[in-house]
């Protein structure tokens, strides 16, 4: 039964304006975005982590493979989880992420991480808390619920409870 779930938002990637952001496989990582990787994984360390759920896309596999590196993990890719596509509707966002948190949530694995990128983070906080969770105060780079490599740890309680904290941030 889960017990704990880190959202993981990924590193900064390269700005370069050919590539396309939202079609896969995107930007790669910048240097900067593996600093913040390495330090994500530092941070992560101490968690207890058992596995990982990975977009496939360019700079959320170099963010999870830092942290797969650094923490021993094994790394499922799913694009249940992938950037929010041109003309794709919030809701389908959602079901997607809805799918694999219903899935995590009948695992043996007790502590996960999901490492993704804002607007499929936002639609698991948004889905974790019956839309209750407040982000006004989380608003990073691109209306983003996080910085880049910005970290929710979401703590289940009980079957109806559940703590959320933005608990790293790589500055």
């Amino acid at each position: 039964m889960l017990t704990d779930l880190f959202l993981i938002r990924h590193g900064q990637p390269v700005h370069d304006p050919t590539i396309p952001y939202h079609t896969p496989p995107g930007p790669a990582l910048s240097e900067r975005g593996r600093d913040e990787a390495a330090r994500a994984a530092a941070f992560l360390l101490s968690k207890e982590l058992e596995h990982l759920f990975v977009s496939p896309f360019a700079r959320t596999s170099q963010t999870a493979e830092v942290l797969a590196d650094r923490l021993g993990l094994p790394v499922t890719f799913t694009t249940l989880v992938q950037e929010h596509a041109p003309g794709e509707p919030f809701e389908q966002v959602r079901r997607r992420v809805r799918e694999l948190l219903t899935a995590v949530e009948d695992s043996p694995c007790t502590r996960i991480g999901i490492v993704s990128h804002g607007s499929p983070i936002r639609a698991a906080l948004l889905e974790l808390s019956n839309e209750k969770i407040d982000l006004s105060r989380h608003v990073y780079s691109g209306g983003n619920p996080a910085p880049t490599c910005g970290i929710w740890h979401v703590q289940f309680l009980d079957a109806y409870t559940r703590r959320f904290e933005l608990v790293f941030r790589p500055e």
